[in-house]
């Protein structure tokens, strides 16, 4: 599989389409196991971690905008309005911050306590979410990027974003099939275009199957 051409908008959008799916379906599990009587932990492993790998994620995506693609478009688009940007990240971080918390609380005698945090705690990030990526993809659409930076440009971005993505995947064996399986299939392959061939071909069916097997009913065929 060869790598695509650079597309750092279409990179956003994407990474965008992973957590809001992500933040939809923790919302709506919460409530479906509330009112199925699902909650034992055993029952429970798939959406612990996955709700893991949502917050690693989303951390890891706000961090690398504050650290690598904020800086980067500051020089070529400066109004964007950043300083809102980096804010909602600060109060999406403090949100996030009870979520490994209620996480263990699902591993005890009591998670309906945890699965109605989580749902409290993913609306209230949703409703920053929302409104703070129709910010960002109005404003780092593929026309305006293009116009203010070439390929080799949007490509040293896009290497670093990657690379910080990785170094903040923790553990492998679940953020990366989260990331992939949160997208619908054409998203997926453009995505997977990137990855080590090593990924797709061993690691993710093979090496790493038994270990995000459990998350399988909360993502995509």
């Amino acid at each position: 599989m060869s790598p695509s051409i650079p597309d750092l908008a279409q990179d956003i959008i994407r990474i965008h389409k992973v957590i809001t799916r992500a933040l939809n379906v923790g919302m709506n599990k919460a409530i479906e196991h509330l009112q199925s009587g699902v909650t034992s932990p055993q029952a429970l492993l798939g959406y612990r971690s996955y709700i893991h790998s949502l917050a690693t994620v989303l951390g890891s995506h706000h961090q690398s905008e504050d650290l690598i693609i904020f800086p980067a478009f500051q020089k070529v688009l400066p109004l964007t309005p950043y300083s809102q940007l980096i804010a909602e990240h600060h109060q999406i971080e403090t949100l996030l911050a009870p979520i490994p918390e209620q996480i263990s609380v699902l591993s005890g005698d009591a998670p309906e306590g945890g699965l109605r945090e989580i749902d409290t705690i993913l609306q209230e990030i949703f409703n920053i979410w929302v409104p703070h990526i129709r910010i960002e993809e109005g404003n780092f659409t593929h026309a305006a990027l293009n116009a203010v930076m070439n390929l080799e440009e949007q490509e040293t971005v896009s290497q670093a974003i990657g690379k910080y993505s990785q170094e903040h995947s923790d553990p492998p064996y679940w953020i990366m099939p989260f990331v992939l399986f949160n997208l619908e299939l054409d998203d997926r392959m453009s995505m997977a275009a990137n990855f080590p061939p090593m990924i797709m071909d061993e690691l993710i069916p093979k090496v790493w199957k038994e270990q995000w097997a459990p998350m399988k009913p909360y993502l995509l065929e």
